[in-house]
């Protein structure tokens, strides 16, 4: 197993310590058709032995969301904020979770989507990581269309390649990604980070920009692949949606520490010169010394894959590596292209 990854897993035998209460913090905008799924699952988690709360904010709805929301506040521990103003320095989604933030009752905040399904065992694996150590958490998550369609997918491994990176960022304390969908921290760390300052003017960014900002004052973090604290999203068919969202991932390249800047570029070059040996392979001029680092590169990839799939009992994604190994080179270079070119559309609005 690859050593950052095995770093940033919890330690065997965590769970003796007295569970910790938890403040679920949600930010909603539009979200009507999603909200159902997502109530329900929250209205189905495991009795938890501590005590926890769901704050919802209803950010600037303008369909039947709010609605929704009204009918289930008070009950599971749902509170419902209606945010419907401005809060200076802050714009989109981080306005909404600035308001959830300080409402929260609780130390650790555990965040996720409007169109995700929550794990009845969540907050039970949740407080058997969060140990009065630890400051910063992050799950695992898989990506459907439809609520019963099958996980193997392309995306879902190219997301199981951005969790290897995210553990390898973490355990390393050099953040590479995350995801905000299934991402636990404590109120006092985004505190004492000074919350979203710096980063409050751009519509995303809660996630990973987010986790570089916590990691100076971070005592302890992990990554949890493990299928009691796994999330599912429900994001649709949408091409135009899955676009625009690597358009926004990567349009935050200009906001990365140094570090992570030359990784990127690192990368970039080289899955350039990847397809360069395999149009020189493919062309009969390269030879079997490029035939063998070829293939080195591709069965290592392959190794640390299957490990983190194993880990999130997932393995049956490895089968798409052989497509993956030639599509999502393609992929993270054309994004960075168009990332660096800014303009997306999210939410309804246009962004630059």
């Amino acid at each position: 197993m690859s050593s950052g990854l095995k770093r940033a897993l919890p330690k065997p035998g965590k769970g003796s310590h007295e569970p910790e209460p938890i403040s679920i913090i949600i930010a909603a905008r539009n979200e009507a058709q999603n909200l159902p799924r997502l109530l329900t699952s929250l209205a189905q988690l495991h009795p938890y032995s501590a005590a926890y709360e769901v704050i919802i904010v209803n950010d600037h709805s303008t369909d039947e969301s709010m609605e929704i929301l009204n009918n289930w506040a008070g009950q599971f521990g749902i509170r419902v904020l209606d945010f419907q103003d401005e809060i200076p320095g802050l714009i989109g989604k981080k306005a909404a979770l600035q308001k959830g933030i300080e409402a929260a009752s609780f130390d650790i905040l555990a965040f996720t989507d409007a169109d995700c399904i929550i794990p009845p065992t969540w907050l039970d694996e949740i407080s058997r990581v969060m140990d009065p150590e630890t400051d910063y958490l992050l799950g695992y998550s898989t990506i459907l269309a439809e609520e019963n369609e099958s996980s193997l997918t392309l995306v879902n491994f190219e997301r199981s390649i951005y969790y290897i990176l995210a553990a390898a960022g973490i355990s390393n304390h050099r953040p590479i990604t995350a995801s905000a969908c299934n991402m636990i921290y404590r109120k006092s760390l985004f505190e004492k980070a000074g919350g979203f300052q710096g980063i409050g003017h751009l519509p995303s960014g809660d996630d990973d920009l987010m986790l570089i900002k916590l990691m100076p004052f971070i005592r302890k973090a992990c990554y949890n692949p493990a299928p009691a604290m796994q999330i599912t999203s429900i994001e649709g068919r949408s091409i135009a949606k899955h676009f625009n969202k690597n358009i926004r991932r990567a349009s935050k390249f200009r906001y990365h520490p140094p570090y992570l800047k030359a990784l990127s570029a690192f990368v970039f070059l080289y899955f350039c010169m990847f397809y360069a040996a395999l149009i020189l392979l493919v062309a009969g001029r390269g030879d079997f010394l490029l035939l063998g680092v070829v293939g080195l590169k591709s069965a290592l990839e392959l190794a640390i894959s299957q490990q983190h799939l194993a880990l999130a009992h997932k393995t049956h994604l490895g089968i798409l590596y052989f497509t993956q190994i030639l599509i999502f080179p393609l992929q993270f270079v054309f994004y960075a292209i168009r990332g660096s070119l800014g303009r997306y559309q999210w939410k309804g609005t246009s962004q630059s």
